[in-house]
């Protein structure tokens, strides 16, 4: 940006009618720089705004994680966008994502974990897990994991099953669980932790009386899988199977939305779950998810899911076309799961109910580019203008007559 007075010095010598080569060569500058100024495109005293990095695809990207997972680490975050595409190094993404605060509501969530040392470990922690334990002992009732089950939930039904406490079952065990389930990230591996999480796990392994490796695949806390999580509830039905009634928080794979076994649409956290039973394509459209996965990443099918769904048209192309749209679905949910005490006012209900169309020209657009993830991320990518809804089989974007609005009206996304 050139300083105010040499600017304005530029519209004066061009309001007095100099040449461009003349102002140029007068001020100093290139040619270039000259027209911006007469030409408005830059303002004398204001410096011209930077391009963000950014892009409003990847931007919707991260709103839609830290909404999905709220204990994301930033640095686990700047990966996937990486991966994704992202140009920027560490610290302008992190600047970046803090520019754009009010919009993702990160309410001051900083990575300083890879910064600095947690109190908690810095005094002394080291030493304290260095420390020999008795031999720990064995609990009578067994207790099985859930897939993806938080360390903090597990302890819990240990102690629950065995009619203990938390602080009990914890008193038996090295500190590392201690340490660890302080910590509301589960999938944060602290350096200082790492050294201790075998004999951590094989001891946790012995107290319930299952195997290292079982527990090692079903509890993020002792994993090494650093793909995408979304945090959720166990399905309902599952849980069931193994004697569990109460929810079980878990992180599952951030494309896995429904339990295809029971047909069971799995909300976000804190949300209830919905019964697909009356729409089977929605399950149908999580096995073509998983298909797709054998050829795209994990982050890649987020991205071009996200910015499907704000393509997928209001409303059907005619009367005629209403039972496959996503509002016919949307009553169709609202009512059979109304009938099992769900409220029908809630988010879930739209995201699944649009979630076939949106995984259709997911796909549309992902087969564009099948090797290019970088592409996925500019503004004016081909592929994330996504399918046009036009070509979207009967689904083309206009208002449809008063019939088909008084047949698929209901709650609007």
């Amino acid at each position: 940006m050139l300083p105010r007075e040499r600017a304005e010095k530029i519209l004066i010598l061009h309001a007095a009618g100099w040449p461009v080569q003349s102002i140029a060569d007068h001020i100093g500058h290139s040619h270039q720089t000259v027209r911006d100024y007469i030409s408005g495109r830059r303002t004398p005293g204001i410096r011209a705004p930077r391009s963000s990095l950014l892009t409003e695809p990847l931007a919707s990207y991260c709103r839609q994680r830290l909404a999905e997972d709220p204990h994301l680490r930033t640095s686990v975050l700047f990966k996937e966008v990486s991966d994704l595409g992202f140009r920027g190094s560490q610290r302008t993404f992190y600047r970046e994502l803090d520019r754009r605060r009010r919009l993702l509501v990160l309410a001051g969530r900083q990575e300083t974990n890879s910064q600095e040392e947690d109190p908690q470990i810095s005094s002394g922690m080291s030493r304290t897990l260095a420390r020999r334990h008795e031999r720990t002992p064995v609990l009578p009732q067994r207790v099985a994991p859930v897939a993806g089950e938080t360390l903090n939930s597990y302890l819990a039904r240990i102690a629950q099953a065995n009619h203990l406490t938390v602080t009990e079952v914890l008193a038996v065990l090295p500190a590392w669980f201690s340490t660890k389930t302080n910590n509301l990230d589960d999938r944060a591996q602290h350096h200082m932790l790492a050294p201790a999480a075998t004999r951590a796990l094989h001891e946790l392994a012995r107290l319930t009386s299952t195997t290292p490796a079982g527990l090692a695949n079903a509890l993020p806390a002792f994993g090494t899988d650093e793909s995408p999580v979304r945090a959720t509830t166990a399905c309902h039905r599952c849980s069931a199977r193994l004697g569990i009634r109460e929810p079980v928080p878990v992180h599952l794979p951030i494309h896995k939305r429904v339990c295809t076994r029971h047909g069971i649409w799995l909300s976000d956290l804190g949300e209830p779950h919905l019964d697909l039973a009356t729409c089977p394509e929605i399950t149908t459209a999580q096995h073509r998810a998983n298909r797709l996965l054998r050829r795209f990443t994990p982050q890649q099918l987020t991205l071009a899911h996200q910015a499907a769904v704000e393509a997928v048209p209001p409303w059907p192309a005619s009367p005629a076309a209403v039972p496959h749209h996503w509002r016919y679905r949307l009553l169709a949910l609202q009512t059979r799961n109304y009938h099992c005490g769900i409220s029908t006012d809630l988010d879930a209900y739209a995201d699944a109910a649009i979630y076939p169309d949106a995984i259709e020209l997911a796909t549309a657009a992902l087969a564009k580019h099948p090797h290019d993830p970088a592409r996925s991320t500019g503004e004016n990518s081909p592929h994330l203008r996504a399918a046009a809804p036009a070509v979207h089989g009967h689904f083309a974007i206009q208002d449809s007559s008063s019939q088909v609005r008084a047949t698929a009206s209901g709650t609007t996304r």
